[in-house]
């Protein structure tokens, strides 16, 4: 089981929201890749996505369907909340 960051899944909120309010649209995963040193952001996105904190288009490849891209991220309202809090 992987243990995620708190500090940065606070990170990446505001990173996200950021963007919006700049107007970037989609944001994507590329947006956000800066903020994670091992590379492991799509992680955290999925991760994320899967405590319903952001919505978003996961864009998959391969016959497994590895994740490849999240693309049209959004905050929803618990990842407002999160970010407010």
């Amino acid at each position: 089981m992987n243990t995620f960051d708190t500090k940065l899944i606070r990170t990446i909120l505001q990173e996200i929201n950021t963007c919006l309010s700049q107007g970037i649209l989609p944001v994507n995963n590329d947006h956000l890749k800066h903020l994670s040193e091992e590379g492991g952001i799509m992680e955290y996105l999925l991760f994320m996505k899967d405590e319903g904190l952001i919505s978003g288009n996961l864009i998959s490849k391969g016959a497994d369907k590895t994740p490849h891209r999240i693309t049209n991220i959004r905050l929803t309202f618990l990842g407002i909340k999160k970010l407010q809090t």
